[in-house]
């Protein structure tokens, strides 16, 4: 980003520029110099867009990026002729908790799926597993929010036969993250993540299906892969089959099945086209998605599609 003007707070930069080079698609981690033209990595904190075409930004769209940055320090002088230069929004942490175990505990299933249950019949998703809004802020606490305050991601390893496995990671850096990855032995492919800059589709339909017959981790854990895995034209899902996996969930009430079911199979995006690549596999042409070579939120490259291909066997 190349700035052009700069406001200084004791605690906050407020930068304004353009994009030069990649692409801006939510807070990350950026790279700052300063008039010794030393570089300090800092924080976007929040941003703001004016004269915005299209998501994420890219170079030479017209608009212009303001950029809430945290200052390195109170006395921090900005280089406007260096370029900030973004790190991603990916980042690793190589501090991470197995809590596979909280499969088989509702309040975990509470807390995955708040937003997902949530509807007119269900206000109050918590109570869809026997908990009340306090207990389920207990459980959060408990299961989550300890890790992230030590430095720790918590995250779910669902076995897929051999040493292939799904990973769903809860990701604590700029943003919050629910990343999801398929993974073989020390390997992992980023499939796409849940956030306030979301990128998804992950799997396509079929695909969930496979993997929800090669799981072993619990009858439940095809749910997990379900918010990534939107329907495009053409493709369903049995609600019998989603019915079988709500049904065995931890502490879920049987009258809300049906309702957290219907919202489940509402993520419907009918322009998410999926076609098959000879040298790919399946790709699709959502722009926030990472299995669209095409987008520029993407991070995976050809050997990362060839896995994938090869981890489904196309």
């Amino acid at each position: 980003m190349r700035v052009s003007e700069v406001a200084t707070s004791s605690s906050t930069l407020t930068l304004t520029g353009t994009l030069v080079s990649g692409v801006y698609a939510g807070p990350e981690v950026v790279v700052l110099y300063d008039r010794l033209g030393k570089g300090v990595s800092s924080t976007v904190l929040s941003h703001e867009v004016l004269h915005p075409k299209n998501w994420p930004l890219i170079p030479g769209d017209g608009s212009t990026l303001i950029l809430r940055v945290a200052s390195p320090a109170p006395t921090f002088e900005l280089d406007q002729t260096q370029l900030v230069r973004g790190q991603g929004a990916i980042s690793y942490n190589s501090n991470r908790a197995d809590v596979t175990s909280s499969l088989n505990e509702p309040g975990f299933w509470a807390l995955h799926m708040w937003l997902h249950a949530e509807c007119d019949e269900l206000p109050e998703p918590p109570i869809a597993f026997g908990l009340s809004k306090d207990q389920a802020n207990k459980e959060y606490e408990r299961l989550f929010e300890r890790h992230w305050d030590a430095g720790v991601w918590p995250f779910v390893r669902l076995p897929a036969g051999e040493s292939r496995y799904v990973e769903i990671e809860y990701a604590v850096d700029v943003e919050h993250q629910q990343r999801v990855w398929l993974g073989e032995g020390n390997r992992r492919v980023l499939m796409g993540y849940d956030s306030g800059h979301f990128s998804f589709p992950a799997f396509r339909a079929s695909e969930v299906l496979a993997l929800a017959n090669l799981i072993t981790a619990h009858p439940s854990a095809p749910i997990l892969l379900l918010p990534g895995a939107y329907l495009s034209a053409g493709e369903t899902l049995a609600p019998e089959q989603v019915t079988k996996w709500l049904s065995v969930v931890p502490g879920i009430k049987t009258e809300f099945v049906a309702p957290i079911r219907a919202s489940l199979l509402s993520h419907v995006v009918p322009e998410v086209q999926w076609r098959h690549d000879e040298r790919l596999g399946w790709i699709n042409n959502w722009a926030y998605s990472q299995r669209n070579p095409k987008s520029p939120m993407s991070i995976l490259t050809d050997a990362d599609f060839t896995f994938i291909r090869q981890f489904f066997g196309d």
